[in-house]
């Protein structure tokens, strides 16, 4: 059963792209083309019909429906997702001190020799605790 469900969701899926990138426009706009060309051979030849199809002087009114339909679509804004950034540098902040009131600030500053740093190395672990 899940696989069923499965098959029907990437259909869904491909027919929501399909719709979303205009397919359906396409799959109109070649209907259409190929009505034309059939109407339009039936008076002069293939070669004058097919030209009269894709000249795009001679369009039915399936290709004017097409072609409104895309104009629309461009008119439309599309959503657009405004990406702002916002940068939060370390700026020097001056702070009154109160009078009075002595002040200290903690500095992440060591202020001794390098020899009396003492650089931890991994050591393995013990076998018995």
């Amino acid at each position: 059963m899940s696989n069923w469900f499965r098959g029907i969701g990437h259909w869904l899926l491909i027919g929501a792209l399909f719709a979303h990138l205009g397919g359906h426009q396409a799959l109109l706009q070649t209907v259409a083309w190929g009505n034309m060309l059939v109407s339009f051979s039936g008076s002069d030849t293939l070669a004058v019909a097919a030209k009269k199809t894709f000249d795009g002087e001679h369009p039915c009114s399936l290709c004017k429906v097409v072609s409104e339909s895309k104009k629309q679509e461009e008119k439309k804004p599309a959503l657009k997702a405004e990406s702002k950034v916002d940068v939060a540098l370390p700026a020097v902040i001056a702070l009154a001190t109160p009078i009075g009131v002595p002040v200290t600030l903690a500095t992440p500053v060591y202020q001794g020799e390098a020899e009396g740093i003492v650089l931890g190395v991994p050591t393995q672990p013990p076998e018995r605790a």
